[in-house]
């Protein structure tokens, strides 16, 4: 997923408008309950689980970061062998 369908999917659950990816959800004026639905969609949507203290991260709790973090856990997953 690109950047812009990531931003889409923050403003459509978040129901923000995502003008620079890198801004700070709180920025952005999301809330906890957003932030917690946000995170939800993405663990179903990309099937990965997020680390909670992650999000304590402000670099990662953008767009930008969410999406990185997401691709970074992406890869971890594909580089693990099967039946570890």
């Amino acid at each position: 997923m690109h950047q812009p369908e990531f931003d889409q999917l923050v403003e459509e659950i978040c129901a923000v408008r995502v003008t620079d990816p890198e801004t700070p959800l709180v920025d952005l004026g999301v809330d906890s309950l957003h932030t917690v639905a946000l995170v939800m969609a993405v663990e179903d949507r990309f099937g990965v689980e997020l680390d909670p203290d992650d999000l304590a991260d402000l670099s990662l709790t953008s767009p930008a970061g969410l999406l990185r973090t997401v691709r970074a856990r992406l890869a971890d997953d594909a580089s693990v062998p099967s039946g570890s």
